[in-house]
């Protein structure tokens, strides 16, 4: 067994995990290191401070950023406000989309 291979199960039995690089977080997040930076800087991605310049961070942590900035908006499916929706001719006229729905359905059979 390689050096390398025996670090990771040392790690494993006393719990520690693999921290992730700055850039491995950008890559995640799909951003730049330097955003990566300024969020770590304005508190809002917690880190791991390894020296006084290094800092590396756990799964977790990019987990709970990426928690905290997720929005979940409730889909509201009795919303009947009139839409604006194309018809022939390049007219805009005001509709109920379900009503439309529901005739195009009917032109069907």
């Amino acid at each position: 067994m390689n050096s390398e291979g025996r670090r990771e199960n040392d790690n494993d039995q006393i719990g520690i995990q693999r921290l992730l690089s700055p850039k491995e977080v950008a890559d995640i997040l799909g951003i730049s290191v330097k955003t990566v930076h300024k969020l770590v800087r304005d508190q809002r991605l917690a880190c791991v401070q390894v020296t006084s310049k290094e800092k590396r961070f756990t799964q977790e942590q990019v987990q709970e950023f990426v928690r905290s900035r997720t929005i979940e908006r409730p889909i509201d499916r009795k919303d009947l406000r009139p839409v604006n929706f194309p018809r022939k001719g390049g007219e805009k006229s005001l509709g109920f989309a379900r009503t439309a729905l529901k005739q195009e359905m009917q032109s069907w059979r």
